[in-house]
């Protein structure tokens, strides 16, 4: 065997055994790994008893937070094994047999579903809170990145990009920049509409309306692990919305707003936030026309995060206004 194939080989064995590592449910998936894993045609290929395994995972849990992104980039890693494998004419003595390959792509896409709705979780999970929208327009003149760099240290833990009157070639440059201040402030980057910026960005997701693309056929431009939301001003919309799999959903707006005005939509009021929580929507985003006056009312509804654009885009002090704002978050709990 020649020594770059033995090496990748044994990469390959590695990067398997800490995929069997890190994923361990559902039951079946992880023994389907573990075969793998046992019958790639390799020495040391089935050394790994269950104590080790334990070993291993202990002592990764003790150093990361979550696995889900190592186990992502283990996935990317055995793929490229098996691409680099497959380009060399290797003896029948070498060569991963096709049927091997073929079970090993099966496991893959299945892994890889099964991390990235992990990751999609942990984001929406810091989507609660205080979510900012940014709009070149809404913004008293000043620099987006500016505004939302005083919105994120004032404690937004979500900032989503709106941009209706710029070229997509600026709209994606302000979305790198963007997504760049937001990583980090270890907070979530949300591109509105544009499903191919949100690709490109690298945001961690993507924010629809009614008359956008479809989430399942926005699913097909994002990436696996990028969440998707989607705004909705009436409850049928958001019974038919949540049909369609989103990871959360926005309603509003919950009270008169001028921000929103442009779009006619009548505020829903607070009963509507009651009516789609006692529906079993997992996750929800009000806007429109919240501050801190109000805040509490909202979460006390039901509502698991806030969204709001003027009220800290256009005030005097974007920081104080987004602190503020937590503050009174905080204060509910």
């Amino acid at each position: 065997m020649l020594p770059i194939v033995q090496s990748e080989m044994t990469a390959l064995l590695e990067n398997l055994r800490l995929l069997e590592t890190l994923v361990t449910a559902p039951l079946g998936l992880h023994s389907d790994i573990k075969m793998l894993r046992q019958s790639l045609p390799v020495d040391g290929a089935s050394d790994l008893d269950a104590n080790e395994l334990r070993q291993r995972r202990t002592e990764i849990s003790k150093s990361i937070e979550d696995v889900s992104f190592m186990a992502l980039k283990t996935i990317e890693n055995i793929s490229s094994s098996l691409t680099l494998l497959d380009s060399f004419k290797l003896d029948s003595g070498s060569k991963l047999s096709e049927g091997w390959i073929s079970r090993a792509g099966k496991v893959l896409i299945r892994s890889k579903e099964k991390v990235t709705s992990k990751i999609r979780q942990l984001s929406v999970e810091k989507l609660k809170g205080l979510y900012v929208i940014i709009d070149p327009e809404v913004t008293g003149g000043r620099p987006i990145v500016e505004v939302a760099e005083a919105a994120l240290t004032g404690g937004a833990s979500a900032i989503q990009y709106r941009d209706k009157i710029n070229d997509k070639n600026l709209i994606l440059q302000n979305s790198l920049d963007l997504q760049t201040l937001c990583s980090n402030h270890d907070a979530l980057f949300i591109v509105n509409d544009y499903a191919d910026i949100a690709n490109l960005s690298n945001a961690n997701g993507l924010h629809i309306g009614q008359n956008d693309l479809s989430v399942e056929s926005s699913r097909l431009i994002t990436t696996n692990d990028q969440i998707i939301g989607k705004s909705n001003n009436t409850i049928d919309e958001a019974i038919t919305s949540q049909s369609e799999a989103p990871d959360y959903l926005a309603i509003g707006p919950i009270y008169p707003t001028s921000t929103m005005g442009k779009d006619k939509k009548r505020p829903v009021g607070i009963e509507t936030i009651k009516e789609i929580k006692s529906r079993g929507i997992p996750v929800l985003v009000a806007i429109g026309g919240i501050n801190t006056n109000n805040a509490m009312t909202v979460t006390k509804a039901g509502a698991d995060s806030i969204c709001v654009a003027s009220s800290v885009t256009l005030s005097d002090n974007p920081e104080t206004a987004a602190r503020e704002l937590v503050s009174s978050l905080q204060t509910d709990k």
